[in-house]
């Protein structure tokens, strides 16, 4: 059989709701085109709620814990200054390998010009020779509110032109005549939400009073994990918002979503266009989500809240014609090995990862992790059925949620002596993970406390990340 082309659509910090929730204000005409030919995984979580950890379990198919990259690399944090190490091979190197033609475009996250090194074409991408900064001419509006939120009045946003350069590349390759993967990763929908005018306007009507159903002033809820007590990067601390700030926020934030699902729109016809539909199989999915005020933060944080660990995850398989959903949970590490499957190139993969392709597996929970905030220390592990949630930490607080009658996780009843053979349940069954999977937590030793710098600094401390930003990021 012939061997189907692998396009990845990837965004970063995109919400679950946005595309999945009946009613939702956010308008995305395209993706839902496209769920409407696609199967939506309806129950897809991350890995972890950060960015380099995630990429790096979804491009290797490790748990981060596996391959060290348990934290935000590439120098824009104070901890580690690193990438993926090389003897971690990517998906990507395993498919050039097999014959396929690869090209990665946009956010790889996993160490500056370390795609290169592999072998792998990478343009605009900070895997290659760019930074991933933003473009520098371009012209706001006033007011601005950095890093929250700016209207773009001038100018063409990166993420467009990355698109675009996707387009450009998925021309190429269909021309080579070999089996090809393509990788078009966004920066965007995450912080800062600079977004054209026009995609701003588009959430002009969004209500006046417009907040998150769990607003809560930040800091201000009780029984939660002390890892929730504090802002951990400049933008985490929102007690300086007001509710037309986060309305604002939202706007913009909604806009950003509007924008690339017109920018999918553009790269999904061209696929058409080409006569690619039946030779290729093609995701669309997101690295985690984004709190935008619920309980009070904004970005992510040290939790598991579903606004951050729930993803969008559409899957088309060449020649798909109608929609189709999969309720079962999957996991964004084991996304390449399902399209892998799918492409009739699983040759490439280990019997393990044929066995976790989403075909494959009927799972009925989610396990996931957390081990450190830019240079910060915090354990946790967790494990999410349909209806509880469970998060464990050596140095900090468990946390038990009945999704049933608190899907806000409002009300952590670690302590509830009614659900307390539940929560011994999930416990053992989040314990033989991690030993299945030798992480070194389920076996005990001493932790850092809570928040603290792995250099040994306590956590009241406030580390100057101005100092060890790219001057372009600094303003």
């Amino acid at each position: 059989m012939t061997a189907k082309n692998i396009v990845l659509f990837i965004t970063d910090q995109w919400r679950w709701d946005t595309l999945n929730q009946p009613g939702h204000p956010c308008k995305l005409p395209n993706l839902q085109a496209f769920r409407a030919e696609a199967t939506n995984h309806v129950n897809a979580f991350t890995s972890v709620p950060l960015c380099t950890p995630a990429r790096g379990s979804l491009f290797t198919g490790k748990w981060p814990h596996q391959t060290g990259t348990m934290d935000n690399v590439q120098g824009s944090s104070f901890y580690p200054h690193g990438k993926l190490h090389p003897s971690h091979k990517t998906y990507m190197e395993r498919l050039q390998e097999a014959g396929y033609e690869v090209s990665f475009i946009g956010k790889w996250h996993l160490g500056a010009g370390t795609l290169i090194e592999r072998g792998i074409d990478a343009p605009l991408s900070d895997g290659g020779d760019l930074a991933l900064i933003p473009a520098d001419d371009l012209e706001f509006a006033t007011p601005r509110k950095t890093p929250f939120y700016g209207t773009i009045t001038q100018g063409t946003h990166m993420d467009e032109k990355r698109v675009m350069a996707g387009i450009e590349r998925l021309e190429s390759l269909s021309d080579t005549g070999k089996p090809f993967c393509l990788i078009v990763s966004l920066p965007g929908p995450h912080f800062p939400h600079h977004v054209p005018e026009d995609w701003v306007r588009m959430y002009d009507d969004l209500p006046d009073d417009y907040m998150p159903d769990n607003f809560i002033p930040q800091f201000t809820e009780v029984g939660k994990p002390k890892a929730q007590g504090a802002p951990y990067w400049p933008c985490q601390d929102t007690r300086g918002l007001d509710q037309q700030d986060w309305r604002r926020t939202a706007q913009h934030y909604f806009g950003f979503c509007s924008f690339i699902d017109d920018l999918f729109g553009q790269f999904r016809r061209k696929m058409t266009a080409l006569g690619l539909d039946d030779s290729t199989n093609l995701a669309f999915t997101a690295d985690h989500g984004e709190m935008l005020g619920a309980h009070g933060w904004f970005d992510k944080g040290p939790f598991f809240y579903e606004e951050v660990m729930r993803i969008p995850m559409l899957i088309r398989e060449a020649g798909q014609g109608a929609a189709m959903v999969n309720e079962g949970f999957v996991n964004f590490r084991d996304l390449f090995p399902t399209l892998l499957a799918e492409s009739e190139a699983a040759g490439i993969l280990t019997l393990e990862e044929t066995a976790r392709s989403f075909d494959a597996t009927a799972e009925d929970h989610a396990v996931y992790g957390y081990d450190a905030y830019q240079g910060r220390q915090f354990k946790f592990r967790g494990i999410r059925e349909h209806r509880y949630k469970y998060a464990w930490s050596p140095h900090d607080i468990e946390e038990f949620y009945d999704l049933e009658t608190d899907p806000q996780e409002r009300v952590n009843r670690a302590r509830d002596p009614a659900l307390a053979d539940e929560k011994a349940r999930l416990k053992t069954r989040l314990f033989d993970w991690m030993k299945a999977e030798n992480d070194a937590l389920a076996f005990g030793g001493y932790q850092l406390p809570v928040g603290s710098y792995i250099d040994g600094r306590p956590a009241h401390e406030q580390h100057d990340h101005q100092q060890h930003l790219n001057p372009a990021l600094k303003q």
